[in-house]
């Protein structure tokens, strides 16, 4: 009875240690990040920041355009949009709200666009989603890929304004 429990004492460990040994052996060290991938990843997100900034442009145009309603009304409006009591109180109007609700819906319209882009860019311009969220934890991480990154973010910021300007001059 001993020597059966010993066998398979003995038994359970030995394929543990040979499962665990093949595991290490399927296991693939992870390729580098290359300048390539950081390139990729700079594009994508001064496009995706580039987005961002124009939702709020289109905001800051729709408020300023309203001749209804005061930049200060509107974010006193805006911050009691969800309470019907705070918005009596406030003495909010039908036509504050319904314009507070409009901007609203273009900036999640925008917002969703803005999900849609980044999650195609990632999916199909850098690659993976894997690769993706490599890049974004290690730049928090590793200093000396944030530096080379960040270089690469400036040319990349640059080619922009260069290539807007080239776009205005054509006009």
């Amino acid at each position: 009875m001993q020597s059966t429990r010993t066998f398979k004492l003995v038994f359970c460990t030995l394929f543990t240690m040979l499962t665990l040994g093949s595991l290490n052996l399927f296991a693939q060290e992870e390729e580098p990040i290359t300048e390539e991938d950081l390139k990729k990843y700079a594009v994508t997100m001064d496009s995706i920041d580039a987005m961002k900034d124009n939702i709020k442009t289109v905001m800051g145009d729709m408020i300023k355009s309203n001749e209804n309603i005061t930049t200060k009304r509107y974010n006193e409006v805006t911050k009691a949009i969800n309470d019907e009591e705070k918005l009596k109180e406030i003495e909010a109007t039908e036509e504050e709200i319904a314009f507070v609700n409009s901007i609203i819906t273009t900036r999640d319209e925008m917002t969703a666009e803005i999900k849609s882009t980044l999650s195609t860019m990632v999916k199909e311009y850098i690659g993976s989603v894997k690769l993706y969220n490599r890049i974004k934890k290690e730049l928090k991480s590793d200093e000396e890929l944030k530096s080379q990154y960040d270089e690469i973010l400036a040319e990349v910021q640059a080619e922009g304004g260069d290539e807007e300007v080239e776009e205005s001059k054509g006009n």
